[in-house]
């Protein structure tokens, strides 16, 4: 059993799932939930299904999305090593400084 506490936000009242109860319950980020209390004290918190349709919607947009940040993305530089592109890096942003 997992325990948590109750906080103010604003107006409202929030619960702040821990990392480990999100993933037994795999709820992501922006995914819809429905929350009802069935009694009281007692209060259940459900991911809303998706029907096919909502779920290639979302798919096609993540990939949308991963398409576009791939062409952000220079290619690695055929040989050299992580060490040798951040002295390069460095190197130059020192040269920018100093050349003021």
């Amino acid at each position: 059993m997992i325990e948590t506490t109750l906080s103010k936000v604003g107006n409202s009242m929030a619960v702040l799932l821990p990392k480990t109860l999100r993933i037994q319950a795999a709820f992501e980020p922006g995914v819809p939930l429905a929350v009802e209390s069935p009694r009281k004290g007692v209060v259940v918190i459900t991911a809303k299904v998706e029907s096919d349709e909502d779920r290639l919607e979302r798919l096609t947009g993540a990939e949308a999305r991963i398409q576009a940040r791939k062409a952000q993305v220079e290619p690695w530089p055929e040989g050299h090593s992580a060490d040798e592109l951040l002295k390069a890096g460095k190197d130059s942003r020192a040269h920018e400084l100093f050349s003021i």
